[in-house]
This record gives C-alpha cells, structure tokens and sequence, in this order.
C-alpha cells in the first residue's frame, strides 16, 4: 500500500476492499461507518457490490486511518487506480 503525503485540500481518493460479493449486503453498513469514522466523506458505492470499490473524499490528514482499516486493501488518489 502506497503512503500519501499528508496536508492540503481533500483529494477524491478510490479504494479497494476485502469483500465478497455475496458479503456486501451483510458488511454495507457496518463497512461505510467504518471509513466515515476514518475520514472519508462523501462516499460513493456504485462500484461496491461488483468491485468491492469505493469513491471518497478525505483530508490528508486523515489518510492513514482510512488505509489501516482491515477491510481496506490500497487507497489510491483519482487518476491513479492501480488494478488488482
């Protein structure tokens, strides 16, 4: 997992987590909680149920609570989505 430089605006920030398609359902809610706790705001979950991805706004300040969260696999900053 790549570490980003804390400081500055919020960056839209995609990340890849460790769920199943058939544990998304069960996860949902408990999963968007966690990262909201962390930092992330404004979360979109079109991507969730097929590629357990996730598109999010986060302070820098805040990225490395986002990126310890076990569920999370890479946080990478838009325009620089590494596949899986």
């Amino acid at each position: 997992m790549r570490t980003l430089q804390a400081g500055g605006p919020p960056m839209l920030v995609h990340i890849t987590l460790n769920l199943k398609e058939d544990e998304v359902d069960a996860r949902r809610e408990s999963v968007l909680e966690a990262l909201h706790r962390a930092g992330l705001r404004e979360i979109d979950t079109k991507f969730l149920k097929r590629y357990s991805l996730l598109t999010g706004h986060v302070d820098r300040k805040h990225l490395h609570d986002v990126e310890r969260l076990p569920m999370v696999v890479a946080v990478e900053p838009d325009g620089e989505v590494v596949a899986m």
